[in-house]
């Protein structure tokens, strides 16, 4: 095997490892539970075994104990080595932290951190001292192991402590052998055969440990375990029986043990037989990544899906609102109440009426006489205008957020992505209440500045314009709002009535192409400044899914990088 194909490979997976930490499982969907936990056990058998394997094809070999609790792993650990060196008892979970023993000579290997990076070392054992506890490793040297070889106890797969377990998975995924540890009572459990399973699956190298078997049990409990091994494809696999027996010292008898010790003296001696055992698990494990990085990656393509109903929802129901509104601007809805007295009472609707039927040139004059001197009454129309208007805007956009609410509820995932302040999405926020009076007074200023740009080039109404700007920029909202389908009973005729007056104004004014010029542009820069306002709203539920869920790329590049290892891996074995 070429040092450039090796290194091609664990660049490969680099780029995997980048790829699984961008691929986000944050909804709590069908599968995301075991994608995320598969996710966990992929970034951590790369980093711990993989990579730091790829790196030194010729390190020692790690073989883990590893099994269910009560099957005697420490015990069996330090009868391998003569003396202890992992904590045993009755209580459980008895190893809270994992022992790996190793000759002298192996040490800085283990101690650098390549293989298991992510877990502190602690060194050496001190008699009578309680063992450490947590997610650290115990690094202890004995002349009584050979060199080439180290092995590991590890926390039991069973465990009732979820740290426990967590940790059990993560060394034997970094194992390149797994003494796989159990019981004459729990060796058909079903925890211990999904770890078979998985082994078997992965391509790791194996042998099986039955422990405790009363006198006289073991070929009967051996047989049955071969033929469950065998029915789970693990026909080849090497089962090693242990006798219950006495303990001498807190150890079994040396014969008890022996088939054992053989096995590891072996390995121990025999570089080939070792490089054959890694290279078995290894090239099992990156076989394996594949259909793993796969179902992460459909997981993660659920995770979009979710995302993107919950998406169509929001941008549905907000676009719907901005439809809406943009109807009963001009729809009549706003000339109500307030609005039209104010209005008639800047103007005198009846006495301009009769005008109009006699002499349009008198309405213009009689127009600038009118508001002349009368601003304060100019400001109560625009007042009672933007009031209407505002209150109109913050009801829709009460309604878009309680919409949106609602059927983010009743979809995968929506309730996560509202989280624990999903009330205070029900409505507009205090932010959007808080820009719409601005918003709207910004846009009666748009008014009158369209109203000055269009009276500069009019020289017979610009004495009229001059006079009365604010009022005549109010005659044009009037008209914007000038349909009478949101008006009913007495208001159609006083609203329409009230429209049409002040569509006689403007037209005397400016004519009426200009008339309808102006209504188009003021109802489009209150639409868009609409639109603008309650986008701004929508964007509360836009951030969660933006900060949730993971982007379409990332599951592309999840599925490009793991087509990238294979490559790597095919390149890899060719060369053997």
């Amino acid at each position: 095997m070429s040092t450039g194909s090796a290194s091609a490979v664990v660049s490969a997976l680099d780029g995997l490892t980048a790829a699984l930490d961008a691929t986000g499982l944050e909804l709590d969907l069908e599968r995301s539970a075991t994608a995320r936990a598969a996710r966990t056990e992929l970034r951590d058998q790369i980093t711990d075994y993989l990579v730091p394997r790829l790196g030194r094809l010729d390190a020692p070999l790690l073989a883990v104990l590893g099994g269910s609790t009560g099957s005697g792993k420490s015990t069996i650990a330090n009868s391998l080595v003569g003396a202890e060196v992992s904590k045993a008892g009755v209580l459980r979970p008895t190893t809270r932290a994992p022992v790996l023993v190793c000759a002298p000579a192996d040490q800085p290997w283990f101690a650098g951190g390549d293989i298991l990076p992510d877990l502190p070392r602690v060194t050496g054992v001190t008699p009578g001292s309680p063992p450490p506890t947590g997610a650290v490793l115990q690094l202890v040297t004995t002349d009584r192991l050979r060199p080439g070889l180290a092995l590991i106890d590890a926390p039991d797969i069973d465990s009732v402590e979820e740290a426990n377990r967590t940790l059990a998975t993560q060394l034997l995924a970094a194992a390149d052998l797994w003494l796989f540890t159990t019981s004459a009572v729990r060796y058909a459990d079903a925890v211990p055969w999904e770890f078979l399973r998985q082994a078997e699956a992965r391509g790791t190298s194996l042998a099986v440990i039955v422990n405790r078997i009363p006198p006289g049990a073991a070929p009967e409990i051996v047989a049955h375990l071969r033929q469950m091994l065998a029915d789970a494809g693990l026909a080849n696999t090497p089962v090693h029986p242990i006798d219950q027996s006495e303990l001498a010292g807190g150890l079994l008898p040396p014969a008890a043990i022996e088939p054992v010790a053989a096995l590891l003296r072996h390995l121990a001696d025999n570089a080939g037989e070792r490089a054959a055992v890694v290279a078995r698990t290894l090239e099992g494990a990156l076989r394996s990544l594949r259909p793993r990085v796969l179902a992460v990656a459909d997981a993660g393509e659920e995770q979009q899906a979710a995302a993107a109903a919950l998406r169509q929802a929001l941008e549905h129901t907000y676009g719907d609102t901005k439809r809406t509104l943009a109807d009963d601007i001009s729809g009549g809805t706003l000339l109500r109440g307030e609005v039209l007295e104010r209005w008639q009472e800047l103007i005198g609707t009846a006495e301009l009426m009769r005008a109009i039927q006699s002499r349009i040139s008198w309405v213009r004059d009689r127009l600038g006489a009118l508001v002349t001197g009368r601003p304060a009454q100019t400001a109560e129309v625009q007042g009672e205008i933007s009031s209407t208007l505002a209150q109109l805007l913050v009801d829709h956009a009460d309604a878009a957020a309680l919409a949106v609410a609602s059927t983010w509820r009743s979809l995968p995932g929506g309730r996560q992505m509202l989280g624990p302040d999903d009330r205070e999405l029900e409505q507009a926020s205090s932010a959007f209440a808080q820009a719409v009076g601005p918003e709207i007074r910004a846009w009666q200023d748009d008014i009158l500045d369209l109203v000055r740009s269009k009276a500069a080039g009019k020289r017979t109404t610009a004495r009229a314009v001059a006079l009365g700007v604010n009022s005549i920029g109010i005659a044009l909202m009037i008209v914007l709002f000038a349909s009478t389908g949101g008006i009913t009973g007495g208001e159609v005729v006083i609203g329409a009535g009230t429209a049409g007056l002040s569509q006689t104004l403007l037209t005397a004014i400016f004519g009426e192409q200009a008339v309808r010029d102006l209504a188009d542009e003021a109802r489009r820069l209150l639409v868009e400044r609409v639109a603008g306002l309650l986008d701004t709203d929508a964007n509360r539920f836009r951030t969660r899914l933006w900060s949730l869920v993971t982007p379409p790329e990332a599951v592309a590049d999840l599925r490009a990088a793991v087509d990238t290892v294979e490559e790597a891996r095919a390149a890899l074995e060719r060369e053997r």
